[in-house]
């Protein structure tokens, strides 16, 4: 079943429902119009603008008022570091640098301790 889209609310149009409008004044990209009822084809012809009407969908994407839109993230599980000897070292030497490394101040710090003096 093929549906089209609404021209100016851009609802689900189903075969057999709607009507069409062929503009014949200008040449135009799209040569047969869709419309899914009389009111949209209305608005069409008085050069309404649909992103200012709170029932088309063009203005419910912009304000973000449906779901559907927005990508939800899933959560992944954290991964759990365990510390493992490496070949040619052991775990307790590796432990001892990462704790001497950790004992130095960074500069950042030295530099809001020397300020706050």
């Amino acid at each position: 079943m093929r549906t089209q889209e609404c021209e100016f609310s851009h609802f689900t149009i189903h075969p057999g429902h709607g009507r069409r409008y062929v503009p014949f004044a200008f040449l135009s990209t799209k040569p047969v119009l869709a419309f899914c009822r009389p009111k949209t084809f209305a608005m069409y012809m008085r050069k309404k603008n649909p992103r200012f009407y709170q029932w088309t969908k063009t203005y419910r994407r912009i304000h973000r008022k449906t779901t559907n839109d927005r990508v939800i993230r899933t959560r992944r599980a954290k991964v759990a570091r365990i510390p493992r000897a490496i070949v040619g070292c052991e775990l307790a030497q590796i432990q001892e640098v990462r704790a001497s490394k950790a004992k130095k101040v960074d500069r950042s710090a030295r530099a809001k301790a020397v300020r706050a003096e």
